[in-house]
């Protein structure tokens, strides 16, 4: 399939659900899938295990792709490789562009459609490129329950696990900017979950089941094996507190709107800014502690400076005379 047929086959909304692993994206992608999202034949979706007894509602036509993707540029899911702008055209990438390609022509026919595998976060430009008109779901729960959850599924140290949460949110945010997205926070599908649930079906264009009892099913708290209070959040001591204002800023931005199939600009748009702000704030505080380190290593050489010149006083009288009549005059008379 040729790019030009290829992006003329969707021409509707296709739905991608992304965001930092163990951030609710399965769940998430079963609901809109019991809603009428095709996520690809049964067979093709990633089982159940010990970390997802539901299922991962994930193609591994996706994730096999996403899995090369990431190798080809030395990283992996778990140590994403830094890409440089424009990578997604990189001509070395031409056979899993055709695989990528043969791979979205199996969703051809089928509305609405779309797919939900976390590694796509990472390479969303190399999807973008072959995919117009794509819709976002960005899942996102606390730093800190994430790297609880990756520490005990994947022996990830918490100062790691933090890490990447905020590596895969700043890349959904960023790479997602001015295409139609939602944010949607895993601990309001427990605490408002009828609310929540309407407000991500509507923005998907989805029908709304007959039947509520799956939200019944997709959403039970004996699934959530890792909660943390705000105040858990806020004294953690190994998580930058640039990860926590990421998250609370967020939070406080992602405001309920009315429902409505147009992006959430209020919330969504917000975000970017919000972004752009966080990086300024981190500026600051970066100049700050380099001119704390400057101020600390000019007290050091004066320090180091007036050992040197009591030792040349009391052991080195000669040299200590030959600095004060010649070397430091002649300094003296430079500047």
């Amino acid at each position: 399939m040729d790019e030009k047929k290829s992006k003329g086959e969707f021409k509707t909304n296709v739905i991608c659900v992304i965001g930092m692993h163990r951030s609710g994206t399965s769940m998430v992608a079963q609901l809109l899938h019991q809603c009428g999202l095709y996520l690809g034949p049964e067979d093709q979706l990633l089982g159940a295990n010990s970390g997802n007894q539901d299922g991962h509602f994930e193609h591994l036509g996706f994730f096999r792709i996403n899995e090369a993707l990431l190798r080809h540029f030395g990283g992996s899911w778990e140590f994403p490789p830094e890409l440089e702008p424009g990578w997604e055209l990189d001509a070395s990438l031409a056979e899993l562009r055709s695989k990528a390609r043969s791979l979205l022509e199996t969703f051809s026919g089928r509305s609405p459609w779309g797919w939900k595998e976390p590694r796509t976060t990472i390479t969303l430009p190399f999807w973008k490129s072959l995919v117009p008109n794509l819709r976002f779901v960005i899942c996102v729960r606390s730093p800190l329950e994430v790297a609880e959850s990756l520490a005990k599924r994947n022996k990830i140290p918490i100062e790691r696990g933090v890490h990447l949460w905020y590596r895969y949110l700043r890349a959904a945010i960023e790479d997602t900017g001015g295409c139609p997205r939602m944010i949607t926070f895993y601990d309001d599908f427990f605490t408002d979950t009828a609310a929540e649930f309407g407000r991500m079906v509507n923005f998907c264009g989805l029908q709304r089941p007959c039947e509520l009892s799956i939200l019944e099913d997709g959403i039970r708290g004996e699934l959530r094996h890792h909660r943390s209070e705000l105040s858990e959040l806020l004294g953690a001591t190994a998580m930058p507190v640039e990860y926590k204002l990421m998250y609370l800023g967020l939070r406080g931005l992602t405001v309920r709107e009315p429902d409505s199939l147009a992006p959430e600009t209020n919330s969504t748009d917000s975000a970017g800014t919000f972004l752009r702000v966080l990086d300024e704030f981190h500026d600051r505080e970066r100049l700050a502690q380099l001119q704390s380190e400057l101020t600390e290593k000019d007290h050091e050489l004066f320090k180091l400076r007036t050992e040197i010149l009591n030792d040349l006083k009391t052991n080195h009288r000669w040299a200590y005379r030959m600095y004060r009549n010649f070397i430091k005059p002649f300094r003296l008379r430079r500047l």
